[in-house]
């Protein structure tokens, strides 16, 4: 039995998403060996969405009358899923090329070594600084690292990911605030060597961050990868993103609360 779950975190409002994610999944890592969970409200997708892949909708809102927040939805699934650890994923991590499973068994046994609590996979530029670890394919984020929790690609401690939420947190305030509070723990967090795995051909998950920006497609990054992969989406119903374009945001004071319940 395995102790890694793959969960694809994502939301109802993202169901357009599963189709090519599950897809390209199934193209670039078809004999993945583990289980795969799919963080939704209360819907499960359809198995023609599925591209033969075995995937267990969460439906984490299904006995709630409320909205539930993006972190309340990612804790309740963690709260059902039995393995110490996972994969954690979003459903717009479209791959483009074979994920390369070698290197995920590898790293795993670093959690399970305890050398480990958060092994990142995808390590985008600014995310550093970092320093040389004891295993030669992995670098340590440093303690003040501005994005010392990131939501790329990565294996997590499970028990680790869900003690860095906090119930009123979306996922932008959980990497702001939550890399805030980071600093003053102690967990063991690696990436990988981007000497090593940053480039095409290279990537342990290859995907390109990412393919929906602020509910909107990333045009460059989703119309020649579905293309390529006969991928048919009506994108007209999110729409693409345009930099620049100011989008909505909360009332001033409940920002405010939230910056301080999250620094607290």
């Amino acid at each position: 039995m395995s102790d890694l779950t793959i969960l694809v975190n994502t939301s109802d409002g993202f169901e357009d998403c599963w189709p090519p994610f599950f897809k390209l999944m199934a193209r670039y890592w078809p004999d993945c060996p583990y289980p795969i969970v799919l963080n939704t409200e209360t819907k499960a997708p359809r198995s023609v969405a599925l591209a033969g892949l075995s995937v267990q909708p969460a439906r984490v809102a299904l006995k709630t009358s409320r909205r539930l927040t993006w972190s309340e939805c990612l804790a309740r699934c963690l709260d059902a899923i039995a393995t110490p650890y996972v994969l954690y994923l979003q459903e717009d991590f479209f791959l483009e090329a074979p994920v390369q499973q070698v290197y995920i068994d590898c790293f795993l046994n670093e959690l399970r070594a305890g050398r480990a609590d958060v092994i990142r996979l995808m390590e985008c530029g600014g995310s550093g600084p970092w320093t040389p670890s004891a295993n030669p394919l992995l670098w340590e984020v440093d303690q003040k690292a501005q994005y010392r929790i990131a939501l790329q690609a990565a294996l997590w401690r499970k028990s680790t990911l869900r003690g860095h939420l906090r119930m009123h947190e979306s996922p932008w305030q959980m990497e702001v605030f939550g890399s805030a509070r980071a600093r003053r723990l102690k967990d063991h967090v690696l990436c990988v060597n981007r000497d090593g795995f940053h480039g095409k051909g290279k990537e342990v998950f290859p995907y390109v961050p990412t393919g929906v920006v602020k509910g909107q497609w990333e045009r460059h990054i989703v119309e020649p990868l579905f293309a390529q992969h006969g991928i048919d989406i009506d994108f007209t119903r999110r729409g693409f993103y345009e930099a620049g374009k100011p989008g909505r945001r909360a009332p001033l004071v409940r920002r405010i609360a939230d910056r301080v319940r999250s620094l607290l």
